[in-house]
This record gives C-alpha cells, sequence and structure tokens, in this order.
C-alpha cells in the first residue's frame, strides 16, 4: 500500500506544474511584454524578474528556455522571494537540490513548496523516508487548503503512515481536496462513502463523486462508476451505461474494468452477447494480473468458447490462477490434465512459466 500511494504522491507532484510557469504572476504584469518585463527584471523588479522566469519557463512570447527562466528566477530568489525559490527547485534535476529550495520557501510558508516536502519525505526522495515529516509538511500545506497535501494527508491518516490511523480526519481532509476538484481525491472520498469508512455510507452520493472523477477522466473512478450501474448501487441499475464506463476504464488499462467488462460479454447484460470479446478482455485483464479473469480466461480456451480449444493454454492459464491466488483452479487444472498427454503437460509448464515471467515484469 506504501509503494502504490508514494508513486500516487510522485505523479501528481510531478503533474503539479506540468508545462506551467510554477508560479502565477502578478496580475499588473500579466500583459507586458517580455521587452517590457526584462526593462524592469533588470531595474530589479522582483515581480518582474518571476514573470520574465515563468515566459521563458512556458515558452510564453519568447523560445521556451529552462535556462534562462533559472537565471531569473535565481535574481528573484536573491531577494529571497519564496515564490522564485519554489521555481527554481521545480526546475532543479537533483532531488538534494530541489529540497534545498524547497525547503528555504517552505520555511516562509510556501504552500507548493511544504506539500513538495511532504512527497519527499513520503518517498525518501533526496531524503531520509520519513513518515511523520511527510505528514507534517503536508499538514502545513493541507491547512493553506493546498489540495494535494489535502488528499495525502487525508491517505496517510487512513493508513496510520506518520499520523494516528484515523478513517473520520482522513474523510475530512479527503472532502476537502474533492471539493476543489482533485479526482483522485473525489475517488477516494466515494469510496469512503461507498464503505462508510470515517462517514456514513451512502452509495448515492458514492456514485456521485465517482462520477465527478469519472467525468474528468480518471480511469480507476470510471471502473468503479461502471461497476455501480451494472450493480445498481447509489443509481438505478442500468447494465448498458455499466458497460459504457466500464469499456472507457477498459480502454485506459484498468484490469479489473476489463475483467468486469468480458463477463458482460459473456452473459450479453448492457451490450450484445460476444463470446470474442469476452475473451479479448479477459485476456487483457489476465495479463493484467486479475486471478479471476486468469481463471475465465482459462475456462473459455478449455471450453472453445470465443476462441479455438487448446487444452494447453487453459491448463496454462489454469496454473497461472492457481499462482495468483485463486483456489478453484487447481481443481479445474488436476481435472483437465487427466486427458492431456506428457508433452501437452510439458508445453502448458513451459507456457506457463512464461506467462508468470511476463506478469512479474508489468
Amino acid at each position: 500500500m506504501l509503494r502504490s500511494l508514494v508513486a500516487l504522491a510522485l505523479v501528481l507532484s510531478a503533474c503539479s506544474t506540468g508545462a506551467r510557469a510554477p508560479e502565477a504572476n502578478a496580475t499588473s504584469l500579466a500583459t507586458r511584454s517580455p521587452e517590457e518585463c526584462r526593462v524592469l527584471a533588470e531595474q530589479g523588479d522582483v515581480e518582474a524578474q518571476l514573470r520574465l522566469g515563468s515566459m521563458y519557463f512556458e515558452g510564453a512570447g519568447v523560445p521556451r528556455d529552462e535556462a534562462e527562466a533559472a537565471r531569473w528566477f535565481a535574481r528573484a530568489a536573491e531577494r529571497n522571494d519564496p515564490r522564485a525559490q519554489f521555481a527554481l527547485g521545480v526546475l532543479a534535476r537533483d532531488p538534494a537540490e530541489r529540497n534545498r529550495w524547497h525547503q528555504l520557501a517552505a520555511d516562509q510558508g510556501h504552500a507548493g513548496a511544504q506539500r513538495s516536502l511532504g512527497v519527499a519525505y513520503l518517498a525518501g526522495d533526496g531524503v531520509p523516508q520519513d513518515a511523520a515529516q511527510s505528514a507534517r509538511w503536508l499538514r502545513l500545506a493541507a491547512d493553506q487548503g493546498e489540495a494535494q497535501a489535502q488528499f495525502l494527508l487525508g491517505m496517510l491518516y487512513a493508513e496510520g503512515r506518520g499520523v494516528p490511523e484515523d478513517a473520520a480526519e482522513s474523510a475530512r481532509w479527503l472532502r476537502a481536496a474533492a471539493e476543489q476538484g482533485l479526482a483522485q481525491a473525489q475517488r477516494s472520498l466515494a469510496a469512503a462513502l461507498a464503505k462508510g469508512r470515517g462517514i456514513p455510507a451512502d452509495p448515492v452520493q458514492a456514485a456521485a463523486w465517482f462520477r465527478r472523477a469519472a467525468e474528468q477522466g480518471l480511469a480507476e473512478a470510471r471502473a468503479d462508476l461502471g461497476l455501480m450501474y451494472v450493480q445498481g448501487r447509489g443509481v438505478a441499475q442500468d447494465p448498458a451505461e455499466g458497460a459504457k464506463w466500464l469499456t472507457l476504464a477498459a480502454e485506459q488499462g484498468v484490469a479489473v474494468a476489463q475483467s468486469n467488462l468480458a463477463l458482460l460479454y459473456l452473459q450479453g447484460q448492457g451490450v450484445p452477447k460476444d463470446d470474442a470479446l469476452a475473451v479479448r478482455w479477459f485476456t487483457a485483464a489476465a495479463e493484467g494480473g486479475v486471478g479471476a479473469a486468469q481463471v475465465r480466461l482459462a475456462t473459455m480456451y478449455e471450453l472453445g468458447r470465443g476462441v479455438a480449444q487448446d487444452d494447453v493454454i487453459a491448463h496454462a492459464w489454469y496454473s497461472v490462477a492457481e499462482s495468483s491466488g485463486e483456489s478453484r483452479a487447481r481443481e479445474r487444472s488436476e481435472v483437465l490434465a487427466q486427458r492431456m498427454t506428457r508433452e501437452h503437460l510439458e508445453s502448458s509448464a513451459a507456457l506457463a512459466s512464461d506467462l508468470r515471467k511476463r506478469l512479474a515484469s508489468r
């Protein structure tokens, strides 16, 4: 769980600036040309230095040039401007250098820098891994309304990392971030509402928050919303609507959605019955590590449904599913083995070994 949270934190941090300038610019300079900003910047105007640095960072009115952006941000940082310090941290290639600049900005109360330090301590990125320090910096940023910090702090409370485990406090911070439009927080809040974790269970509100995240393109939320429509939880049961959302998530690579979509095609629920499409999506889900899909795919090969019958492939997938913890796969593979030749069993074992290696490398 920690690994997935760290990965998500790093992705959020990397996406927080993208190709945008790491700092907003003074509105008084927003309409000034690069030439006008340069004159003021050369005269020591910090706002103009920040604006010019942002122009070079974004490639707005000038060729994009990170070195030139860093030069102007450094001029502003000489005046101890926390926005410039934060920007230099964003531009830094070395984690320790990034953290040094962000520490300076964070000590002056810069929320983005505080969030960045929180992520660094959570991941052990350029600093020793320290969940308590991570929570401290994230809390400072969250108290200033920084949405990503609110979300990550909520996740720390959910897992009891660096803070006491507290589902109610987790839900409070997830809601704060969700209400600011952060899709990951919207999905996590929806999950809490669906299960009644730290907040009264409310499937209708859960579905509404899943939808808000799904409409922003969050693949996992699309998978969640699709399943709610299929099952009729929090929304009127509508398998066709469920299939629509599951298809979007499946096409984005969510293995659980691929497995659930395959079941719809297998049963003709919300979509035309189509064994070949069921095999296609069971295959994708099985290769994504979903044990139940591995069993289903093996069965499709065993019976020749939607695919040419093949005992070798079927037995291999049953073996892989057993390794994934699917207890029912063992009995199925033993029954199938009784009608297979030694040569076929050896081929199946080799294929299963290859499949496990491919799954492990994903």
